[in-house]
């Protein structure tokens, strides 16, 4: 009888320890599944119009994991659009429009300090989302929470090996190429305002026109005008 009760406790021991290893093992598979889906909505997400889901549906240090990738998300999308802002100033494109240079005449103060502020907010919002692209950039934001390898390494597979790490680097490879040009169209763009303002005494405004004294000046001015269109 005891013999029997004995095998009895044993079984049951052995289906405890199997249903416990069941419920941590789905536990597991479920939360990795949720941060995976997280992903997903994120990576077909755009940047420009959409908003991240923030909430958390996840718990422990799965949720560690959530909200790291959601917090990063959040301010690449920050940065992005604070550069689409600046991009759309409408003085921004304004600047050579006959009441600009008739009001901010003839040293062009106002004019000058903006393209410089633009030009300085615009280089650091697009070498931080350039930076924030890159694999090393991604991977610190999780190994400073310090929450093992195994859930560092579910961040790498979902921010990394994923349809979200394509759009980052295609997002890269744009970038790049828009803050170079960027930068190249503001130079040009100071450029123009400081050849007005080295010649100040040599031109006019009439009609509505800027009118040089010479023709040799007018050339300069006109070709400073054909590469900011170009650039």
């Amino acid at each position: 009888m005891n013999k029997k009760k004995g095998i009895v406790l044993g079984v049951c021991a052995v289906v405890v320890v199997l249903v416990g290893y069941l419920v941590y093992f789905g536990y597991n598979k479920y939360q990795e599944s949720l941060i995976f889906r997280e992903g997903e909505k994120i990576g077909d997400m755009d940047v420009l119009e959409g908003e991240v889901d923030t909430k958390l549906y996840t718990s422990g240090d799965y949720q560690v994991v959530e909200k790291t990738m959601k917090d990063y998300i959040v301010e690449y999308v920050d940065v992005t659009r604070e550069i689409v802002n600046r991009l759309s100033d409408e003085k921004f494109t304004n600047l050579l429009t006959y009441e600009n240079v008739e009001q901010d005449g003839k040293e062009f103060t106002e004019t000058l300090n903006y393209l410089n502020e633009q030009k300085t907010e615009l280089q650091e919002g697009f070498d931080r989302v350039i930076a924030m692209s890159s694999d090393v950039e991604v991977m610190k934001a999780i190994e400073d929470k310090n929450v093992g390898t195994k859930y560092e390494n579910l961040y790498r597979e979902v921010m990394l090996d994923s349809s979200l790490s394509d759009a980052l680097k295609d997002e890269q490879t744009t970038l790049i190429e828009t803050r170079d040009d960027m930068m190249n169209f503001i130079d040009q763009y100071i450029e123009v305002f400081e050849f007005l303002k080295e010649h100040q005494n040599d031109y006019v405004l009439e009609n509505g026109q800027i009118l040089f004294q010479n023709e040799s000046l007018l050339n300069q001015y006109q070709s400073y005008l054909n590469a900011l269109q170009e650039s």
